[in-house]
């Protein structure tokens, strides 16, 4: 029997690859990243995965994986197995991983963290924070999980990066650990890299990270939205086996919200389970029945009627203090083969804060369409609209292969095209609606997307990047441009112009990163077809000489890359008919030029230095031989620039722009916002002065930002990064 789909599918993705050979001035251009020889890297081959990926002050980029989804070998798998059994991951809570006589096992297992520097093209391996002690262990030999797989991370206002959870166990199901950590930018460049041996627990003058308290409870996909006064407010994530608790079922969402102080380092928690309005006493399906087989006491059947938190929830705060909760994350992760916990709602809710910690809920608009997993949102520059791009509207996910086992490839959740936006009104009974366009990326299959990004550029374009038609395949590897065009006599925003670029060279599903570096380029890595297996080392590691500035290289033969889905969770050897299928891990990153770079040659406007108007000595500071600034609220501020255009006749406009420090993971960078400063040219022509609005009236949290001037041809500076912080003293 032929199948038709598989051979439908084979052609679009044929027709995908093909490669445009567009002009750079036009599609833009990619490099692979092969860093300089004596990091961590082997050319091009980074070793690891990068699930968690966040931009340093420093311009620097973080990388982080945990035990990045791994089954630990040997995992059965077909056909060597006719009936393979399920992969059961890393951490098996009826093995007792977490015995402090496991530890050294247990960090070689996490151990998956790098820095990539972009301007010197480094690359280090660098150590995975150390478990501490578990309080709630009852004899003391037990340490605290720590695995950032799957974790929520922030910046906090001083550039350093809170993260909050990640993974306990694997099995039974995916669980969520309670500790937190925050990573120190500025202690990690006084870190040679290249004279520390990085496999090892790393001693206390080689480790910029910091045990940052334990959480309420796990929490396994949480996110953090940064707040006006500075502290983190955490939201979602399935819950741990914690101490004080009934025991979690499967796919128990965490009911907390929880804030981290920066000022204090202090934790606190607001149980909303039972609040009025919210989504979890909103009753979604009274006649729930779990899926069959699966262990669900009155507890897990009861709460599964009502709605609840999503993974990795994409919410936003507003200018009148509300948190709008957009119901776009992940609902998939609580995947079984009918679906059955999977929350369908078109719901969504606002969060009062009155007082530092007095939460209320409402009712928001109900979404056009149920609520998708894995699609991407951003605060429009050009509307300041919620848009959200793409995800996956079917969750029953596909079989790809068909021959005499027909269930023998997994391949995930169908992406979409669509183009869903919030339209704010005060005036509306729910604060506003919102539209549907279904066909907004293309009229195309082939362009479905899940796992991709909205990312937002200097010059106020979006770039639609990565991702997939389904979870793990069916690469969609050409970034989308929306470029904005406006009514030439009232400036009035009328669309977007929408372009095809280039294409990457590797496949980029599930656990895509994407994210803006400081020079205006874009950093691509990562992505799953499934899970890798890894074997336990049996022999010590090799010799590390710390005196040679060379860095020891991983041991890639202990990772089996070419393990594949049968159902969503049994994996099967790799089949020859199946070549065209990447490997289960990419660790192969790209950057993209984008076309912007190459206006007007090889020149580009530099922003010299700031100044203020009256003379200020904590307002600009060296911090690794690099220039940072302080900005506040409401002051004026002058911009010393260099190498601008000579004409600018029938151009746009020059502008000034902010754009928060980004981060990536699982489609979503819930970090960046582009705020537009107004400026007047003074005498001089390479001189500018602007206002620094207020913070609040901006709705611009504390934090550190990239600055960039985007000439009047359309190109970018490289960033100048400042701070923007009421309350700091100094940098």
């Amino acid at each position: 029997m032929v199948n038709y789909q598989f051979l439908l599918i084979l052609f679009l993705q044929y027709d995908l690859t093909k490669q445009r050979n567009l002009s750079p001035e036009i599609g833009g251009s990619w490099e692979p990243v092969v860093p300089e020889r004596g990091g961590g890297a082997d050319g091009k081959i980074l070793g690891m995965q990068t699930v968690h990926t966040i931009l340093l002050p420093s311009g620097k980029v973080l990388l982080v994986s945990g035990s990045s989804w791994r089954n630990l070998a040997s995992a059965q798998y077909y056909p060597l197995f006719e009936d393979p059994k399920p992969g059961p991951g890393l951490w098996n809570q009826d093995e007792d991983p977490f015995e402090k006589s496991k530890l050294n096992s247990y960090y070689e297992l996490i151990n998956n963290a790098a820095i990539y520097d972009p301007q010197a093209n480094t690359f280090y391996r660098i150590p995975h924070p150390i478990p501490v002690d578990d309080p709630d262990s009852s004899d003391k030999n037990h340490f605290a999980p720590n695995d950032l797989f799957c974790t929520g991370h922030q910046h906090l206002p001083n550039g350093n990066v809170l993260f909050v959870g990640g993974t306990q166990y694997y099995y039974p199901f995916d669980t969520g650990h309670r500790s937190t950590f925050i990573f120190d930018w500025q202690k990690e460049l006084n870190i040679s890299w290249n004279y520390v041996d990085w496999r090892q627990i790393p001693e206390n003058n080689n480790n910029p990270w910091s045990f940052a308290g334990f959480m309420k409870r796990g929490r396994w996909y949480a996110s953090i939205l940064p707040l006006l006064d500075g502290r983190m407010m955490v939201f979602g994530g399935f819950v741990g086996f914690d101490v004080g608790f009934p025991d979690m079922y499967a796919f128990e969402m965490n009911t907390f919200v929880e804030f981290f102080d920066p000022k204090t380092s202090k934790w606190s928690a607001v149980d909303v389970k039972s609040l009025p309005n919210g989504p979890f006493t909103t009753l979604i399906n009274p006649t729930f029945k779990p899926t069959k087989g699966w262990k669900c006491d009155d507890r897990c059947i009861e709460d599964n009627k009502y709605d609840a938190f999503k993974l990795y929830p994409q919410n936003y705060l507003f200018p009148d203090g509300r948190i709008f909760l957009t119901r776009e994350g992940d609902f998939t992760s609580a995947r079984t083969m009918d679906g059955a916990f999977i929350r369908n709602t078109t719901h969504t809710y606002w969060i009062g804060l009155q007082e530092k910690e007095d939460i209320s809920f409402s009712r928001g608009p109900d979404r056009l369409t149920n609520v998708t997993s894995y699609g991407t949102t951003c605060l429009d520059p050009n509307t300041g609209l919620i848009d959200l791009f793409g995800g996956q509207l079917s969750c029953s996910g596909v079989k790809l292969y068909n021959d005499s086992r027909p269930d023998n490839y997994f391949g995930g959740c169908r992406g979409s095209r669509k183009l869903e936006q919030f339209i704010y009104s005060k005036y509306e009974p729910n604060g506003g609606h919102w539209t549907l366009d279904d066909n907004f990326l293309s009229t195309n299959i082939e362009d479905d997307r899940s796992n991709h990004y909205a990312l937002i550029l200097p010059t106020s374009q979006l770039l639609i990047m990565g991702g997939s038609n389904y979870d793990f395949f069916g690469s969609t590897r050409y970034p989308l441009l929306l470029t904005p065009y406006f009514d030439e006599e009232t400036n009035q925003f009328l669309g977007y112009q929408k372009e095809r670029m280039n294409e990457h060279l590797e496949a980029r599903l599930y656990h895509t990163a994407a994210l803006l570096l400081p020079d205006g380029r874009i950093w691509l890595s990562g992505g799953n077809t499934g899970r890798a297996a890894i074997h336990k080392r049996t022999k010590p590691f090799s010799s590390f000489n710390t005196s040679s500035g060379t860095q020891p290289l991983p041991d890639l033969s202990l990772i089996d890359l070419d393990y594949y889905f049968t159902t969503d969770d049994l994996i099967l050897g790799r089949a020859s008919r199946a070549s065209s299928i990447p490997p289960t891990e990419m660790w192969i990153a790209e950057i993209f030029s984008p076309p912007y770079l190459f206006i007007d040659g090889k020149r580009r406007a530099e922003i010299l230095s700031l100044s203020t108007l009256k003379p200020n000595d904590s307002f600009r500071k060296i911090i690794g031989n690099q220039v940072f600034y302080l900005l506040r609220s409401n002051q004026y501020y002058i911009v010393e620039l260099s190498n601008l255009p000579q004409h600018c006749s029938g151009k746009r406009n020059a502008t000034l722009v902010l754009i928060k420090m980004p981060w990536a993971t699982h489609g979503w960078d819930g970090g960046q916002r582009l705020f537009n400063l107004e400026y007047i040219q003074l005498g001089v022509k390479e001189q500018i002065l602007f206002f620094m609005t207020d913070a609040r009236t901006a709705n611009l949290p504390p934090a550190y930002y990239m600055l960039f001037y985007v000439d009047c041809m359309g190109k970018p500076s490289k960033a100048q990064m400042i701070r923007f912080d009421d309350s700091a003293q100094e940098l």
